[in-house]
């Protein structure tokens, strides 16, 4: 950049002084550079440092999830549970015990707002993100050169840093996630590494700008550079929807108002990649070739990733017909919703839905609360959904307009997510929903039970099956579920269902205050109770409000201890969350 920028820049007053310092010669200028030990041209290898942190995690990240697929397989192959503790057990439970943990709810209902929290291991990884651009951009204290001498070393580093981000900002965002299939885990799970990602490009590009700023403002100034040097009008152009697509990000703004925070999102990108390729784009063929490889990448990642997922989606909806779903308003004030479909899915995972007749422009994911019959028969793609603002709320407004149930065309995004189906290489399972968390448990229980009535065809070696449901009130949707599950237990089998109601009579509770109102304590009991009484490997799914989470999480993490120290008789404890949004 300096090459070329600078010479033409400075043509009209190299070899005199301006301002009281003196301006170089462009031969000057590039002996003094390549007398430094940082040069420009060297200044991109911190770009390589950042995609090498990022490669390394996700290799190491895939590591992990290759040898925990290897012990599912093999474990579902053992004729019994193991009883003494191994070293794979042992640091599992290490790591686990490091990870698993989340902020106290008292504590974290104050970041929620700015923050989209998750567990430690999350927030581990996006730490170590910042420390390392932190030191690699500030450890090396010669942040600026004398002015008229190129451009400073800290806005070089902090740009690089910068740049190198792209490519997996884009991708941990996306649906059809190749990342996301490495490393073992679902797309919405990874928007919590899209988001911090995106928060360390923030950063670099915040550093990036002020130091350029100040380089500015040390030479020919601020309005000089304005209106003749059209590197820095474009890269603030870039810089304010940057800003944008932070801070409207944040959760506080993000759910007041989600199909808004959508559009304008969708439209920030656009303008940002738009003024980030102007800002860029006469050195795309320059002497740093790396600066045209990390745009391309992350055009490539972007097209790829829109390109799969609208032709899955024309697939999906164009291969049998537009879909048609059942739209049901229940007394509870939930919605249920049921779709005839030659789909095939997996418990656990979810669709995007999108209603033609009901504000056509946007798509919601919800979980699937049923489970295939067959591969060649017509199965039916059941949700039970809990009405908010905006999207559902229009759904249910819908059905109390018309006084009926609805038969609304529908499109069908997906099924994404990632498969549940490992819980059957556990030996003993204990499945946790509070309020309508109970369509992503639903079908978890639904295929153990399953199993254990037609274990000669399906591999499982979960004998032991409980479901704890927490629910406001024990209404007649409710009482019609239970008996459904019931009918489907099968005779003399290990399978317990518990459900605990959390809302005295004449008494409104929050949805957010399941956990905390009566049966966070019984949670936490419940858990350690199973680490006594189970052998071997146990499982513990979670789908609830973020304080039931909090609670099932730090539990299971404190019986980490247990399980290193012998305490407890299980050998493993695993876990599994899912929350109501993301």
């Amino acid at each position: 950049m300096d090459h070329i920028l600078n010479a033409r820049m400075y043509d009209d007053i190299a070899g005199t002084y301006y301002n009281g310092n003196y301006v170089p010669t462009h031969a000057e200028k590039m002996e003094y550079q390549h007398s430094l030990p940082e040069t420009w041209e060297s200044s991109v290898r911190y770009g390589y440092y950042g995609m090498y942190l990022m490669s390394a995690m996700i290799f190491i990240a895939s590591l992990f999830n290759l040898h925990f697929r290897w012990t599912q397989h093999r474990r579902l192959s053992e004729s019994r549970a193991p009883q003494a503790l191994t070293l794979s057990n042992r640091a599992y439970a290490i790591s686990r015990y490091i990870g698993y943990p989340r902020l106290p709810t008292s504590v974290n209902r104050f970041i929620t707002p700015f923050y989209t929290s998750s567990n430690c291991a999350s927030f581990l990884l996006l730490l170590a993100g910042f420390v390392f651009t932190t030191l690699y951009c500030f450890a090396v204290t010669n942040y600026y050169r004398p002015p008229f001498y190129g451009s400073p070393p800290l806005g070089l580093r902090s740009e690089w840093l910068a740049m190198a981000t792209l490519p997996f900002l884009i991708v941990f965002a996306q649906k059809i996630n190749i990342v996301a299939v490495m490393i073992g885990t679902s797309h919405e799970k990874m928007q919590v590494l899209h988001q911090g990602v995106a928060g360390l490009h923030f950063y670099m590009s915040f550093v990036h700008t002020i130091a350029m700023t100040i380089r500015s403002m040390r030479e020919r100034g601020m309005p000089w550079d304005w209106v003749n040097n059209s590197i820095f009008w474009t890269g603030y152009a870039a810089f304010v929807p940057l800003v944008w697509l932070c801070f409207a990000s944040l959760p506080i703004f993000r759910k007041a108002g989600y199909e808004f925070f959508w559009f304008f999102h969708v439209l920030a990108v656009g303008a940002y990649f738009g003024f980030l390729w102007i800002h860029v784009w006469q050195y795309l063929d320059g002497p740093s070739p790396s600066v045209r490889y990390y745009m391309y990448a992350t055009f490539a990642v972007f097209a790829w990733g829109v390109v799969l997922r609208i032709g899955y989606m024309l697939y999906v909806n164009l291969r049998s017909g537009i879909h048609r779903a059942r739209v049901e308003l229940l007394p509870s004030g939930n919605i249920s919703i049921r779709v005839h479909t030659t789909l095939r899915w997996t418990p656990g995972q979810h669709v995007f839905l999108r209603f033609p007749t009901v504000r056509p422009l946007e798509s919601h994911p919800f979980s699937i609360s049923s489970i295939p019959k067959g591969a060649e028969t017509l199965n039916e793609m059941s949700f039970l959904i809990a009405p908010q603002h905006g999207f559902t709320d229009s759904l249910k407004r819908n059905c109390e307009n018309a006084g009926r149930d609805l038969d609304l065309p529908v499109l069908l995004d997906g099924p994404f997510g990632h498969s549940r189906s490992e819980l059957r290489a556990f030996d003993s399972a204990l499945l946790v929903a509070g309020g309508s968390g109970i369509a992503y448990i639903l079908p978890l229980f639904v295929d153990l039970i399953q199993c254990l009535r037609i274990e000669a065809s399906v591999k499982s070696r979960c004998t032991t099956v409980e479901l704890i449901w927490a629910v406001p009130t024990r209404d007649a949707h409710v009482e019609a579920i239970l008996k459904d599950l019931s009918d489907q237990l099968p005779a003399d089998s290990d399978v317990v269902i518990s459900v605990f109601v959390t809302q005295p009579l004449d008494e409104k509770l929050d949805v957010d205050d399941i956990s905390a109102s009566g049966c966070s304590q019984s949670l936490e009991n419940a858990i350690d109770n199973k680490s006594q009484m189970w052998n071997g490997r146990v499982a513990i799914t979670v789908c609830g409000p973020l304080s039931m989470l909090t609670d099932v999480s730090n539990a299971v993490a404190s019986l980490q201890l247990d399980i290193l120290s012998r305490r407890a008789k299980c050998t493993e404890m695993y876990l599994q969350t899912d929350a109501f949004d993301w």
